[in-house]
């Protein structure tokens, strides 16, 4: 009788524990499921804001309301896509560039975050957000200096900004504040929602991990490997495009070369997608391009293309003038296999002479100006004539070449071109053939040229330059000197 009922009971007992185990995979199951409904994107809504934009494709409310829903569902491809289709629709809206710094920085893409808050920052330079986003980016690459200057900039446009001074306070406090202060959800999800200028703060709610039972151990590790299978499917997913196309399809065949270690493929792959299609620049690409520069650093020949491939990396990342220095290295060595390439290279080639070309001249145009401002104002003090006489002739004619010269130079110091030139002319009485002479007179008819335009100056300039270029031995300073002079003089003497 007892052995009966010790067999019902381990029976019972038996039973209830398979039953616990059970209710403890529903459980967790069933909270997977409610965590994935948490973070999916409202299809109604969207269908809705679509509808809207059928009647008007210029509805800039219901285009940023897509983008913000696929922000919040976390679809940053589709989020970043939604935004890109804004800007195209108003170049100029402060909220796409705000969110799409926001979407940057979570993915990692500092430096395209960094670059849409700066044209945040120019459409709205009053908007303490933008300041205050920027610093988060900056803390999150480790430049803190930076980061504190961006906190400061915030504050100064808004004194009350409690967060930009609790980010500001911890950085400002020790090594040990700082490393244990590295969490920035609630401080970083900042969107902005139309119509109010002021962002809204969206809160990823993350519940505590509570301590399971030692007889629950397979059920954790099923719950963890159902999380890892999730985290694995969503990552990959933020690292493909969701575009159509030829070209968008070798970008995720070479997101999935990459994540399998082959870099070689991967590069090549990349390559040739950005190269078909610019707009795929605007996907993120995790990582891949620096991973390359780095591969292809030393030894671009150990790919085909290598010398392309580092060109066109270099060149997407803004370091054009070392990207031509590859493109220009490619087409002289290897570049004859892929007709593609070679015309890439030459294109993007073309662009950067075209834009070295027109910096040049601006410089150029720049100098002119200056020196043309500085010409008027030396013609104006020529006017002005000094108090103190020149010499007599008399005096002239007993002074040394040495003497003519100090005293044409002290004329020419105080703006008194034309008392300086009476000065020479009246020392070339003496000695016609004085070639130092000669060479001061040249060169002050040419400053009467320069600075005030006299015609009959510049022809008297000439004169005396030729006669320097046939009194002098060949090759000569003073020959070689008169010989460019002449050709010059000529060119502007009409």
């Amino acid at each position: 009788m007892k052995s009966s009922i010790k067999l019902i009971l381990f029976d019972v007992l038996a039973t209830a524990r398979t039953l616990f185990l059970a209710v403890c995979v529903f459980i967790c199951l069933f909270s997977l499921l409610i965590e994935e409904a948490h973070g999916a994107i409202n299809a109604s809504r969207i269908y809705q804001l679509q509808q809207r934009l059928i009647e008007n494709p210029r509805d800039v409310e219901s285009h940023l309301n897509i983008a913000m829903e696929y922000g919040a569902a976390n679809d940053f491809l589709k989020a970043v896509e939604a935004y890109f289709t804004l800007l195209r629709v108003d170049p100029n809206n402060f909220h796409a560039y705000n969110n799409l710094g926001v979407l940057y920085k979570k993915s990692g893409q500092y430096r395209d975050s960094l670059h849409c808050y700066e044209q945040a920052e120019k459409i709205d330079p009053e908007s303490a957000w933008v300041p205050y986003n920027k610093g988060l980016c900056y803390e999150a690459m480790g430049r803190m200096q930076e980061a504190r200057e961006s906190y400061g900039r915030a504050l100064s446009l808004d004194p009350s900004f409690s967060q930009a001074l609790q980010r500001l306070r911890i950085l400002s406090g020790s090594e040990e504040q700082i490393a244990s202060s590295q969490t920035f959800e609630e401080a970083q999800i900042l969107i902005a929602v139309s119509p109010r200028p002021e962002p809204t703060k969206i809160i990823v709610k993350t519940e505590p991990i509570k301590p399971q039972p030692k007889t629950e151990v397979k059920t954790d590790k099923i719950s963890s490997k159902l999380q890892q299978v999730k985290d694995n499917r969503i990552a990959k997913k933020q690292h493909r495009t969701q575009r159509k196309g030829a070209a968008a399809t070798i970008f995720n065949k070479a997101m999935d070369a990459f994540e399998s270690n082959n870099l070689e493929k991967a590069i090549e792959l990349y390559v040739t997608a950005i190269t078909s299609e610019r707009d795929l620049l605007a996907e993120p690409e995790n990582g891949l391009i620096k991973a390359a520069l780095e591969f292809l650093k030393e030894r671009p020949n150990r790919m085909p293309e290598g010398l392309f491939y580092r060109g066109i990396l270099i060149y997407i990342s803004g370091h054009i003038e070392l990207a031509s220095k590859d493109f220009n290295s490619y087409l002289l060595s290897s570049g004859k296999n892929n007709l593609e390439y070679v015309d890439e290279a030459k294109r993007l080639l073309a662009a950067y002479e075209t834009e070295k070309a027109a910096l040049e001249a601006a410089r150029k145009a720049q100098k002119e100006h200056e020196a043309l401002i500085a010409a008027k104002e030396l013609a104006a003090k020529s006017s002005i004539e000094d108090d103190k006489p020149r010499p007599s002739d008399i005096i002239i004619q007993n002074m040394n070449v040495d003497q003519i010269i100090a005293e044409a130079d002290r004329l020419s110091r105080d703006s008194r071109i034309t008392d300086a030139l009476a000065v020479i002319e009246t020392g070339l009485k003496v000695d016609p053939s004085n070639i130092k002479l000669l060479m001061k007179s040249a060169n002050a008819y040419t400053d009467l040229l320069l600075v005030k335009g006299d015609n009959e100056a510049g022809k008297m300039a000439i004169l005396r330059f030729e006669k320097v270029y046939a009194n002098t031995p060949e090759n000569s300073r003073e020959w070689s000197v008169a010989k460019d002079m002449i050709f010059e003089l000529k060119k502007r003497v009409k």
